[in-house]
């Protein structure tokens, strides 16, 4: 609510449109996961990663006309490296979509083909093949369906009260901080595999259902719109895996990328990709084993000194909650990543 009251504020009083052309920087990457239409529910937490095909029509159509250059990721590589090429240039939007949804082959690929915008998909082979869950989802759906859950997390078994919508929000919370910050990525997943097995719910059929596999992925990639990028094998925290497992799990998707589709993915996407779980150390391995880009979900516009930090791109999320064309002209203004990084222009420490 706090997040929404702002975006107005800046949008109603007349300052972002005033200080987009002074902090705007050179444009933004845009980050979906989810594309599909959903009734609103009481019970939700997910919603903010999903967006209507209706509203990224509208969205395309009223930033075109606005000036932006949609672009790919490719050139949106070479305009922050050599961005002295581009100075009469108007700025830039790469859309870009995380995990492989089946709806974004449904809903999102006939809007981008309508208005022949570029689009970027990052795949986690894992979740690709079903064999990594989207455990997220998962809670949220055991949770969803119950009055009281019992998780065996691996301080113990926990009992909690889940026959409100208070209790069910409050929980998940509690639980997705847990299994994602303070608990090993290996003992995460058999804490949520016990989960889904104890109240019926088959984690891998549902990810089978709403996940792309390899033959609509390789179908996909060669539509000349689409850039397949790499999002780790098993979608992990990176940073909560020792050195050479997070190395793996980002070298590992190349190949696997490259052995499917036949080429050799140049952009990496962290997954969930906030500071916890993605910094410094990701930002190098992702350097050192030659992606072009890798994108966080640290929010922010694109500025020049981004060149010297390529590997740790800001992205700004088309949220559920925020389907209306005054938060998205705010978010892309860069008023709030200079209000969000204290008055600096990076964030990428």
């Amino acid at each position: 609510m706090w997040r929404k009251i702002v975006l107005n504020s800046l949008y109603f009083s007349g300052i972002q449109s005033a200080l987009t052309p002074y902090v705007g920087g050179l444009g933004s990457i845009l980050m979906l996961h989810r594309v599909q239409n959903s009734r609103p529910k009481s019970f939700s937490p997910n919603t903010h990663l999903s967006a209507s095909p209706e509203f990224l029509d509208r969205m395309i159509l009223r930033l075109k006309t606005e000036g932006y250059d949609f672009i790919s990721m490719d050139e949106a590589a070479q305009r922050i490296k050599h961005h002295d090429k581009y100075s009469n240039a108007k700025p830039f939007l790469s859309i870009t979509l995380d995990d492989g949804y089946r709806d974004n082959l449904m809903n999102a690929v006939p809007v981008f083909e309508r208005h022949q915008v570029p689009y970027t998909i990052y795949i986690a082979p894992g979740i690709t093949e079903a064999s990594a869950p989207l455990w997220w989802e998962d809670v949220e759906h055991v949770i969803a369906a119950q009055k009281k859950v019992t998780v065996d997390l691996p301080n113990g078994k926990r009992e909690f009260d889940v026959s409100t919508t208070a209790g069910k929000l409050s929980t998940y919370k509690f639980l997705i901080e847990t299994l994602l910050l303070e608990t090993d990525q290996l003992v995460q997943r058999e804490v949520t595999e016990k989960l889904c097995r104890a109240y019926g719910f088959d984690s891998l059929a549902y990810v089978r259902e709403n996940v792309m596999n390899w033959e609509e992925v390789a179908s996909l990639s060669k539509n000349p719109l689409c850039t397949i990028g790499a999002h780790t094998v098993n979608h992990y925290a990176l940073s909560k895996l020792p050195y050479d497992s997070a190395k793996n799990e980002i070298l590992q998707s190349r190949e696997i990328l490259k052995e499917k589709l036949g080429r050799d993915p140049k952009h990496l996407a962290y997954p969930y990709g906030f500071i916890q779980v993605a910094g410094k150390r990701e930002f190098d391995l992702a350097k050192e084993l030659g992606f072009e880009t890798a994108t966080t979900t640290r929010h922010g516009v694109i500025y020049p000194e981004h060149k010297d930090h390529i590997t740790a791109l800001p992205r700004v999320s088309l949220n559920g909650h925020h389907q209306s064309m005054r938060y998205v002209n705010t978010l892309l203004s860069g008023i709030p990543t200079r209000f969000k990084n204290m008055g600096k222009k990076l964030d990428v420490a």
